[in-house]
């Protein structure tokens, strides 16, 4: 597969083997001005938009999230209430947090990650002892990032790094502050939908559902942050192997190949079969993150497109100071008095 790409030093239109630079992104040169066609490892993404790389189901699934009624009023309340400041003593008091003087190899991973993805600051990070490889992010103002021992354990340092990329990507998108949202929403809702109006009830639902099909939406997008980073589309596709199936014995025998037949496997059974599509919808329905097998449909699909390859030649979408975020913009704004009745209940939780 070709792709034409145009030089970021003498702007000269090169024909692009897409399979060559996914093996060797640093052997692509232009062929009149013989300049790497990459930025490379070290190099930052300066003013990079999220939305260079925002997966177009992300964008669907957030727009649709805010025409839920009483999402605004939700958002504003756990803003309010200072839930960002919790979260961080939270950290504070529970984990190790990691800086240049304390272990020092896994904060030069984030700041490094940090600075290729121009993030603009470089989030706190605690070490959790957990025996489930994970990591998350929290925060709105300012983010903690959180990797567990046994995620260190398990991945080597590249994989690593894509996993911290991943984060930055949700940090960078500004998926956190929903995410700290849909987090608080699942503790909630089942104490909630006791007492629940009648109108508070659905309302209440219809916001579960769709933070739950946002979720699985914005781990494409993020995703997709492991590979700018890396720019090494097995890297990020073993680290998700190796999340759903690692095991110290098994892992000399784990092949990405096996997981992108396994993905073709699955999208032939959807595709052939009504039912089994049915049934695949309504397994992911309360899923937080999507399956193994459609993230590395979706990592390999942009690994071969064009969109990638532009953002790594140093091709994309700038964020200029109109670009700039403020939390309280983005969280479209309620009617006074509307869903009174449903901030009156989670105020009552929180007493």
């Amino acid at each position: 597969m070709e792709r034409e790409l145009g030089c970021r030093h003498c702007k000269t239109r090169n024909r692009l083997d897409v399979e060559e630079a996914l093996r060797n992104p640093d052997g692509a040169r232009c062929g009149r001005c013989k300049g790497e066609l990459f930025l490379g490892p070290a190099e930052v993404l300066t003013s990079l938009d999220p939305r260079a790389y925002e997966h177009p189901l992300d964008r669907q699934a957030l727009e649709a999230l805010r025409r839920v009624p009483g999402t605004g009023t939700f958002l504003r309340f756990l803003l309010k209430h200072g839930l960002d400041r919790t979260y961080r003593l939270l950290m504070k008091q529970n984990f190790l947090e990691v800086r240049d003087d304390r272990v020092k190899s896994i904060h030069v991973l984030v700041e490094s990650t940090a600075k290729r993805m121009d993030l603009g600051s470089v989030p706190e990070t605690y070490l959790v002892q957990h025996p489930q490889p994970n990591a998350w992010t929290t925060g709105v103002e300012r983010y903690q990032l959180c990797l567990t021992t046994s995620l260190v354990e398990l991945l080597d340092e590249a994989e690593l790094r894509a996993v911290i990329a991943h984060e930055v990507g949700h940090m960078q998108a500004g998926h956190v502050l929903y995410k700290t949202a849909a987090a608080i929403l699942y503790y909630l809702i089942g104490r909630l939908l006791v007492r629940a109006t009648p109108l508070a009830g659905p309302v209440m639902l219809a916001l579960y559902f769709a933070f739950r099909k946002w979720e699985r939406c914005a781990e494409l997008t993020a995703d997709r942050a492991e590979l700018l980073v890396t720019r090494d589309y097995r890297t990020c596709l073993r680290t998700h192997l190796k999340l759903a199936s690692g095991s110290p014995k098994t892992l000399p025998e784990l092949r990405v190949e096996h997981l992108l037949a396994q993905a073709k496997e699955v999208e032939e059974l959807s595709s052939e079969n009504w039912l089994d599509q049915i049934i695949i919808d309504w397994q992911q329905a309360g899923m937080t993150h999507p399956f193994t097998v459609w993230r590395a449909k979706h990592v390999d699909e942009w690994a071969h497109s064009g969109e990638v390859w532009e953002i790594l030649a140093g091709n994309y979408r700038r964020r200029t100071p109109k670009d700039v975020k403020v939390i309280e913009a983005e969280i479209p704004p309620e009617k006074p008095g509307k869903f009174k009745k449903l901030l009156d209940d989670l105020k009552d939780l929180f007493k």
